[in-house]
């Protein structure tokens, strides 16, 4: 193995949460990272009760 091949991260596809109802629409609907990452979800809470994805954070798994 070469050492490119080596210092490629591995990367993973994740999916946003889905609207707590079925009339919303979010603009995010999935983020690729790399393996040693996860992604913090942040919410729009409408005066309604429902949320919806309308942000994210990347962090560091550690």
């Amino acid at each position: 193995m070469s050492s490119i091949n080596s210092q490629i991260r591995q990367k993973k596809i994740v999916y946003a949460p889905p609207p707590t109802a079925s009339y919303l629409f979010s603009s995010i609907y999935s983020i690729e990272i790399n393996e040693d990452e996860e992604i913090e979800w942040q919410w729009l809470e409408l005066p309604d009760g429902n949320r919806v994805v309308t942000n994210y954070k990347i962090l560091s798994k550690q």
